[in-house]
């Protein structure tokens, strides 16, 4: 509903139904381009192939994906504390077993595990304070 200084009162639309599909303009651009969207690749296509820079760019931008870096599994079976795992991490890539970007993945996820060990024990210790503190509060 408006007011009479005619804005709407706060939290009231005044198009409760919202924008109907298909009626933006990025919509109706689609909509007019598409027929012909396989003679605009391929004369895109042939742009780049005749050396247009633009037309190369926009090719390798939007037509091909980009390429993400992968990485094959590590094995670094080790032991012990969460510091000597990020020590035997470090060892790993310094002597190029792994490459950095492996160590930086690896030493992530040691981090994120080290977050969930010591939220574990705080759980833990705060129980344990609640059981001597409040000893009938809990069954």
């Amino acid at each position: 509903m408006a007011k009479s200084a005619g804005s709407f009162k706060p939290g009231v639309s005044g198009n409760p139904k919202g924008k109907a599909p298909g009626t933006s303009h990025r919509a109706k651009f689609r909509a007019m381009v598409n027929p012909d969207l396989p003679d605009i690749v391929k004369n895109l296509v042939t742009a780049a192939k005749n050396g247009d820079m633009q037309a190369v760019r926009i090719v390798m931008d939007r037509l091909i994906p980009q390429l993400k870096p992968t990485s094959d599994a590590i094995d670094l079976r080790t032991t012990g504390s969460l510091a000597k795992r990020g020590e035997a991490i470090i060892a790993a890539m310094s002597s190029g077993r792994v490459s950095p970007d492996q160590a930086q993945i690896a030493m992530n996820t040691l981090t994120a595990q080290a977050k969930l060990v010591e939220q574990s024990e705080i759980l833990h210790r705060l129980d344990q304070l609640e059981t001597l503190l409040c000893p009938t509060a809990k069954p």
